[in-house]
């Protein structure tokens, strides 16, 4: 077994394999962000690295929605989406708790896709995903895998589609199936932890 890499590393190592970089002109306490910006794509990574105890799952919300409102703008023609890992004293939140922060659809004011929590001294990490494979979607998985290898105890969950998106996601890949024909193609990949798996 060997020694995790301390977080910032292991995220910006994660972030890079997706094009994004660092912000080190931002200047936000305990904070460390990462982004990608295109004509038509806007991505964000974040890692609180200050310890933090959070008291329920609206005060990690808060925090979380908070420093990246701070520093990132969705565009009215380009959403924006973001990941965050979150360095902790002690995880007392669980998957349920954290399924409340992930957004489940786009939201107007920023799309949090994933959120990890890592307890270093307890070599402990519960991370959640959107119910849909995103770009950022490399950046959760090889964060958790790197965390797992080197001996930390990995949770993870994924949180799953409305009853609205259900029936809507449905009608999409069904209208996809019937256009190719024998491809297996959806219109909405789903997340998979380990994407080598068969669907």
């Amino acid at each position: 077994m060997t020694t995790a890499p301390p977080l910032p590393s292991l995220i910006a190592s994660a972030a890079a394999q997706r094009e994004l970089q660092p912000r080190n002109d931002l200047h936000e306490p305990g904070w460390l962000f990462w982004e990608v910006r295109t004509l038509n794509m806007h991505r964000v990574v974040g890692l609180l690295h200050a310890y933090r105890h959070f008291t329920d799952a609206h005060d990690c919300e808060a925090t979380i929605r908070g420093a990246v409102a701070r520093h990132f703008k969705p565009s009215w023609w380009r959403g924006m989406a973001f990941g965050v890992v979150a360095d902790v004293r002690l995880i007392s939140l669980g998957t349920e708790d954290l399924k409340i922060l992930v957004d489940g659809r786009e939201n107007a004011k920023g799309t949090l896709q994933w959120v990890v929590l890592v307890d270093s001294e307890a070599q402990v990490a519960l991370g959640v995903h959107t119910w849909m494979e995103a770009y950022l979607s490399p950046v959760y998985r090889n964060t958790l895998r790197v965390l797992e290898i080197t001996g930390y105890q990995v949770s993870s969950a994924r949180k799953e589609k409305d009853g609205l998106l259900k029936v809507l996601t449905g009608v999409a890949d069904w209208n996809v199936a019937l256009r190719t024909f024998g491809t297996r193609r959806r219109a909405f990949p789903e997340f998979r932890d380990d994407p080598r798996r068969d669907p």
